[in-house]
């Protein structure tokens, strides 16, 4: 019985461990309407916009989308840290000749808490919204 006591316990610890987090696959970006939108719009409509904007998607989720502003900078996704009163995103900005006019990272969150901001690895934040 303590066995299945400690098997359980230790069960519950590890699931939640698991990331809070994952980082979107542009192909699947036709599955949200909403998320393909504000991708056009940064690549159309706002070549230079450097800045983050956070989209409801199936499921309760968050979708959120980071944008470099520049052809010259690509993002990855660092962490995400989910405190009390807000939620950070920290991403790295990796220098390259980006394909794309305006390239931007999807990061889904399983939850937030209070506000979003998103930051790079030097505490510089993301303008919100646009």
């Amino acid at each position: 019985m303590k066995k299945v006591l400690i098997l359980l316990a230790l069960t519950m610890i590890l699931s939640g461990c698991g990331k809070v987090y994952w980082v979107g696959n542009e192909k699947d970006i036709d599955k949200e309407p909403a998320v393909r939108q504000h991708v056009n719009y940064l690549q159309n409509e706002k070549p230079d916009r450097k800045g983050f904007k956070s989209i409801n998607i199936a499921e309760g989720n968050l979708m959120v989308v980071v944008s470099t502003g520049t052809n010259k900078l690509e993002l990855e996704a660092v962490d995400v840290e989910i405190l009390d009163d807000e939620t950070i995103i920290t991403v790295r900005e990796v220098e390259a000749d980006s394909d794309k006019i305006n390239p931007y990272i999807l990061i889904g969150l399983e939850r937030k808490n209070g506000k979003l901001k998103v930051v790079n690895e030097d505490g510089e934040q993301y303008e919100i919204g646009f």
